[in-house]
């Protein structure tokens, strides 16, 4: 269950275990309040009538972890040992993945910074460090995923499916597009909505296809080398428009994203498409 049972730890992509510690508890037990899922909802103050109207609920605060780490031997941590910690737990400011090695059958991860790090003594000696990580999300992640679909003109489809526990049920993934074709249009047919991407303006790789990724959750669509290309250079421009099975032509951009259950698409020109998703849970800090 998590870090109350695991033994080891990794963040930013090292694992607690080289360094030669181990999760325990030192005079405390696991808090396991700052877990997500607590909400509060968003109300106007009511002084004439018998119910105050309420506009939804929201997350209260982000996942945080509260636990302590001692040396596997039960011996006191050098200085060389101290110095080395905290260089690793404190070598971001930004959120990295922090999984713990609890052997579940369904792993989870999050993304989290080490906010807090405070030395525990005993008999003046360093014994082990409290550590505090504060998550960007009130929620856990599944494993990263990768599919990928070749379109041709005989086989266009493909079908993906959405079990995201967002609160509204849409996921927006990112998207990797390789080819050769001047047009690709991508539909949504379960959600009603498509994408136009016109590439004639994209340089092509040695193998005479460009490489675009759409971005779908932060709204950024990138070459191959990361850099950001120009709406424009898309063709999207005041007389855009794309689009969709049902005849109608929509004149916004529409981000592909995916609503919950399973979701069908269809393709218009040839192309790769590389679909990346890690699904948020509602798992707590458990």
């Amino acid at each position: 269950m998590s870090f109350i049972t695991a033994h080891s730890f990794i963040f930013n992509g090292l694992n607690s275990a080289d360094f030669g510690v181990t999760i325990g508890w030192i005079d405390s037990q696991a808090d396991v309040s700052a877990n997500g899922l607590n909400r509060e909802l968003k109300k106007t103050a009511c002084t004439n009538k018998t119910k105050s109207n309420v506009y939804g609920a929201e997350t209260a605060e982000p996942i945080s972890f509260h636990f302590s780490i001692v040396k596997e031997d039960g011996k006191e941590l050098t200085r060389p040992e101290s110095i080395k910690i905290n260089r690793w737990l404190t070598s971001s400011a930004f959120p990295q993945p922090l999984r713990f090695n609890d052997c579940d059958a369904y792993p989870l991860h999050y993304y989290a910074v080490c906010t807090q790090i405070n030395d525990i003594m005993a008999g003046g000696r360093l014994v082990g460090k409290e550590l505090t990580f504060e998550t960007n999300s009130s929620f856990a992640f599944s494993g990263a995923e990768k599919k990928t679909f070749v379109i041709t003109e005989t086989d266009n489809c493909f079908y993906l499916n959405n079990s995201a526990d967002t609160d509204n049920g849409i996921y927006y993934p990112a998207v990797t597009i390789s080819t050769k074709s001047d047009t690709v249009v991508i539909e949504n047919v379960t959600d009603q909505k498509s994408v136009t991407l016109h590439t004639q303006k994209l340089k092509a790789d040695a193998n005479g296809n460009k490489v675009l990724t759409l971005d779908s959750e932060h709204m950024t669509v990138t070459d191959n080398d990361g850099r950001l290309i120009p709406a424009g250079d898309l063709g999207w421009d005041t007389d855009y428009e794309s689009a969709v099975r049902s005849g109608n032509k929509l004149d916004y951009i529409y981000w592909i994203r995916l609503l919950q259950g399973m979701n069908t698409f269809e393709v218009s020109g040839a192309c790769t498409l590389t679909i990346e998703y890690e699904f948020p849970r509602k798992a707590g800090c458990l």
